[in-house]
Order: structure tokens, then sequence, then C-alpha cells
């Protein structure tokens, strides 16, 4: 084996890199200074409102690829839950008619 091949050798010199202090979710902050004011500071989804029936259509279109080759009672279930979570509450005609709309896709 070539030195080039080998990995190198641990340093004795003390880690000068970022401590678990300066890191947020993998990302290193160098800073501690308060964001600007036009800085993006929350996801950009949370920035834009989405109308009822967009957040429907994308739960369908969602729940089309994940299960949509399940019954349309598994179908039903998965709405439901899934509307309960992003806090939309539909009727069950509703709800059954969206299912059937998945599974005849």
């Amino acid at each position: 084996m070539t030195d080039d091949t080998r990995a190198p050798e641990p340093s004795r010199e003390t880690d000068s890199g970022a401590g678990a202090a300066d890191s947020v979710g993998g990302a290193v902050h160098h800073d501690r200074q308060a964001a600007s004011p036009d800085a993006q500071s929350e996801p950009a989804m949370d920035l834009h409102p989405t109308d009822d029936g967009a957040r429907i259509q994308g739960v369908v279109v969602q729940t089309r690829a994940d299960v949509g080759d399940k019954s349309e009672d598994r179908i039903a279930d998965v709405l439901r839950q899934r509307f309960a979570d992003i806090g939309l509450e539909l009727g069950d005609d509703r709800i059954r008619a969206l299912a059937a709309e998945v599974a005849g896709a």
C-alpha cells in the first residue's frame, strides 16, 4: 500500500473546529447575531397562506402516491388522518368521495 492510499494519522493538536454550541441541526453557526428584519426566519411554506381547496388537493395527490392502490376504506382512513393532521375537518361523505377519486385514478 502506498502512502497516498492510507488514511491520515490522527493529529495531536487541539481541535479548533466548531463546538456543539455552534451547531444547530448539523449546520454550523459562527455568529450569534439576530437576523436582519428582511431575512427569512420561517419555512417558506409558512409565509404564503394556502386556501383549503389547495390543501385538500395536496393531500389527495400525496395520498394517491402513497396508498392509491389500496382499498377505498384504507384510502379514506389515510385521508381522515391527514386532514386531521393539518387541521381540516371534512365530512364523511366528502372523505368517501375523495377516497373514490383516489382509488379510481
